[in-house]
């Protein structure tokens, strides 16, 4: 497993200034990035059990999932956040974006089609439905 926080130099010299900015995830695989976002709730669920008697999660007997879910929401929400008002990111939405910017930036024909499915997860309706 990789040491991201390492204070000794190497890739993870920096880590701490970027969690603190708000760029650490940018520069991980996204598999890694959703690893240590688990991990992270869990140490925090674990922290305040043990600092504060907190039950939450498991300790308290309830299915995690609920809890995480908002979780997963403010950390998602923290990084988008910073993300899409970055006028030199991809993800800038001051900018328009039509399927041949989303085809040419991923080079993929049926990336249009992928992100409109997820969207169509995260809002439970199509939009053309309406």
């Amino acid at each position: 497993m990789m040491h991201m926080l390492s204070q000794t130099g190497g890739p993870g010299a920096n880590a701490f200034t970027q969690i603190d900015d708000g760029t650490y995830f940018e520069r991980l695989p996204e598999k890694d990035a959703f690893v240590q976002i688990i991990d992270s709730y869990r140490l925090r669920i674990e922290d305040e059990y043990t600092f504060h008697g907190d039950a939450g999660g498991f300790y308290a007997g309830e299915v995690p999932l609920p809890d995480f879910r908002r979780y997963l929401n403010r950390a998602e929400k923290r990084v988008c956040d910073k993300m899409v008002v970055d006028r030199a990111q991809w993800s800038d939405w001051y900018s328009a974006v039509e399927n041949v910017d989303i085809m040419q930036h991923y080079g993929d024909n049926m990336m249009p089609m992928k992100l409109r499915m997820v969207a169509e997860k995260v809002e439970g309706s199509n939009v053309m439905a309406r």
